[in-house]
């Protein structure tokens, strides 16, 4: 694979971003040239996109550039899994290097292979906790896709949440411009879903011993089986009393 001295790779990110920062002032186009950006600067990339969970937990797909992205992201929010969802509920980097061989997602994986992406790079839009030093919040996920296996390394990994980064902020600072007490209720209900998937994970961890990629893969299966968001799968944990400890198996 042809690809760029890393120093030159970095300066063009960056230059891109650095132009957002300073002339978009809508959040659609401004994640446009974002995605646009991922697909010119990472090899191996046939397509990118966002994805952006809304104040009900509910996902969305912002800016993809080609309808190949949407297919596969629509794939993922009809099922309920995917490496998006997984990268913004576990604010993590996910990696797919082959969805014919793919695990963790079958349905998607299977479903986009037969699309011809079989590789996928998702990385969570983080914006910075309270005052700067809380614990970062996921809002939404950036990814790239690929039509041939292993198209992504962690060179792409790094490229991409370089993008990432500014792009989380840039969304939150020019919604804030056009309208800072929307920003501040959605915001608000968007961390707040995030929030409870953490709490719920952290029930199904102690309830059943699990770590914590096992508690999110539990949530994650149980959204997917019952068609339901994953918040909601969430709350019902969270709902649900413990069972007395002379009760448990």
């Amino acid at each position: 694979m042809r690809r760029e001295s890393v120093t030159g790779e970095l300066q063009a990110v960056f230059a891109r971003v650095s132009g957002l920062l300073l002339t978009e002032h809508v959040a659609g186009p401004a994640i446009a040239k974002i995605a646009q950006a991922a697909f010119e600067s990472i090899p191996g990339s046939v397509g990118a996109g966002a994805t952006l969970i809304d104040a009900q937990g509910r996902p969305t797909s912002r800016a993809s550039t080609s309808t190949l992205v949407e297919e596969a992201d629509q794939l993922q929010y009809e099922l309920g899994q995917g490496p998006c969802l997984a990268a913004w509920a576990g604010a993590l980097t996910i990696r797919v290097d082959n969805a014919a061989t793919e695990t963790r997602w079958p349905r998607w994986s299977e479903a986009s292979a037969q699309r011809g992406l079989v590789s996928c790079l998702s990385v969570p839009l983080l914006l910075p906790g309270g005052n700067g030093t809380g614990p970062a919040q996921a809002i939404g996920a950036l990814k790239v896709y690929g039509s041939h296996p292993n198209a992504f390394d962690a060179g792409s990994e790094h490229l991409l949440e370089l993008l990432a980064t500014p792009a989380a902020v840039l969304l939150a600072n020019i919604q804030a411009h056009d309208s800072a007490e929307q920003l501040s209720a959605d915001l608000k209900k968007s961390l707040h879903s995030r929030s409870v998937i953490d709490m719920a994970k952290g029930v199904l961890m102690e309830r059943l011993n699990l770590d914590e990629r096992a508690a999110l893969r539990a949530l994650t299966d149980q959204s997917r089986q019952e068609g339901a968001p994953l918040f909601a799968v969430a709350l019902n944990v969270l709902d649900r009393p413990a069972e007395p400890d002379h009760e448990r198996p």
